[in-house]
């Protein structure tokens, strides 16, 4: 008795099955996606020209990057996408086509740490950033930094601080220059990934971008508080300390120098800014030179981009 052909096989219709859509339809379909593909981009070119006007208005007003507004609209569009195409996909689209309607603006470099070749956060500003947007690969932070305060670069992108000696920089706390004014007026501005459903294949490296440019609110945010303390203090004690000015953190880096104080580095909630009151509270409770150093906006989580 013969087999029964696999369930791929039978699901799989002939041109001469009854089953089979008829000619007729599928040009009807693909005369429908051609249309939507025209309109689509005759869309796309009208929200251009709106971007020209806006640069025209914004000639002398500072850079075209705007974190903030670019979390609002993916946050906007994830909450009203339905149907089969996937999220992250979705997301990719419209940054891809943001950056392009950035470099109608002016031109954006992205400065890039990455020690080696093919170092993940290539791939990330790559995945952020889009196809047209120029990266420039840099060894080192201290390059990147002063390529962004040059202006040479318009961001940077950088290792995100971590206490794990093993993790990607975190024995480089470039950091401490933005929290002593070393940093040409720079600010953490973004955090990266932006997509955090990471699926196999994509960088897992992680990093904060820096800009020439104060942060702005998106309604979820998070701030980054740096600070000096005394050696012998506790991170458990910090943490105290931070609560009880209204700044729990999310969580804190410490880099601990053969000599001198503690440098300290809290992820805190909300959008911080430099004359908070908050910020006086510690340096109250003997924290010295407390600084915030940026802000973000906060990602969607992983759930966000899940099918449904």
């Amino acid at each position: 008795m013969p087999a029964d052909p696999p369930p791929a096989a039978q699901a799989e219709a002939e041109p001469s099955d009854p089953a089979w859509p008829a000619p007729e339809r599928f040009a009807a379909l693909r005369s429908e996606i051609d249309r939507l593909d025209a309109l689509i981009h005759q869309l796309v070119m009208q929200r251009a020209e709106v971007v020209v006007s806006l640069a025209e208005l914004r000639a002398k007003r500072g850079a075209p990057f705007r974190p903030a507004r670019e979390a609002e609209i993916m946050r906007r569009l994830l909450a009203n996408h339905r149907g089969r195409l996937p999220k992250p996909t979705l997301v990719g689209m419209w940054r891809e086509m943001i950056m392009g309607m950035t470099l109608i603006q002016a031109p954006f470099p992205v400065a890039v740490w990455s020690p080696e070749a093919g170092s993940g956060h290539i791939a990330l500003a790559r995945e952020h950033f889009g196809t047209a947007v120029p990266l420039r690969w840099m060894r080192t932070t201290a390059q990147v930094l002063r390529a962004v305060g040059a202006g040479e670069a318009a961001v940077g992108v950088l290792p995100l601080p971590q206490d794990d000696p093993n993790a990607e920089g975190a024995n480089d706390p470039w950091w401490i220059a933005l929290m002593r004014g070393d940093g040409s007026g720079l600010s953490v501005i973004a955090r990266l990934p932006f997509v955090t459903l990471r699926p196999e294949g994509a960088p897992r490296a992680q990093a904060l971008v820096v800009g020439a440019l104060a942060p702005e609110a998106s309604g979820e945010d998070r701030s980054l508080v740096a600070f000096e303390a005394a050696p012998e203090l506790s991170r458990a004690r910090l943490s105290d300390l931070l609560a009880a000015a209204a700044l729990k953190p999310r969580s804190l880096v410490l880099y601990r120098s053969e000599r001198g104080p503690a440098t300290c580095l809290a992820e805190v909630d909300g959008m911080v800014e430099p004359r908070d009151a908050r910020l006086v509270a510690l340096a109250e409770a003997g924290l010295a030179r407390p600084a915030v150093i940026g802000g973000w906006p906060v990602p969607p989580p992983e759930s966000a981009f899940a099918p449904e």
